[in-house]
């Protein structure tokens, strides 16, 4: 190794130890490194000044430069203008669908699901034999009528169904 390649060292912050290494070792050691860290930084939790940045080994529970910065817990508070205090958990919009219209869109489905076994009993059968991906013809001969009069009868089934069901189709 020459002098110039010698300046270059990784220093490891848990045994307190400079190793030498070759230029191309240093880059690729503090290249992801320095992206973390200055991604840290532009969210106010590094302060890491520049005479320290080589200590830096992404470890920022143990760093005594890592600060709280843009995240906080879901307990914290904030006070307005008039004194009245709200938890960000508060602020969190709740998506999930409530209870009773689970209930209601059950209940539909066990409805339309009967209408439909009334109307053509074969449906079913006609679905599961489509999702084990067979083929209509090969449809239409293991349920014993013919492609095109399934097809007609799923077609009239489906306009009836329309009709009562307007909510779900």
């Amino acid at each position: 190794m020459t002098n110039n390649e010698n300046q270059y060292t990784i220093y490891i912050r848990s045994t307190k130890e400079s190793i030498p290494v070759s230029k191309e070792e240093f880059d690729a050691y503090y290249h992801d490194i320095n992206i973390y860290r200055i991604r840290q930084q532009r969210h106010g939790r590094c302060v890491c000044p520049a005479s320290k940045r080589l200590t830096c080994d992404m470890d920022c529970l143990t760093c005594p430069f890592h600060r709280m910065g843009d995240m906080r817990s879901l307990d914290y508070t904030e006070t307005d203008d008039e004194g009245n205090e709200t938890a960000w958990v508060d602020e969190i919009p709740d998506d999930s669908p409530l209870l009773e219209d689970i209930i209601i869109e059950a209940s539909e489905m066990k409805t339309l699901y009967a209408r439909l076994t009334e109307l053509m009993p074969e449906a079913v059968k006609i679905g599961e034999l489509r999702l084990e991906g067979l083929s209509e013809d090969a449809i239409g001969e293991r349920i014993g009528i013919g492609r095109k009069t399934f097809a007609y009868r799923l077609k009239k089934v489906k306009t009836v169904l329309e009709k009562e069901f307007p909510d779900i189709f």
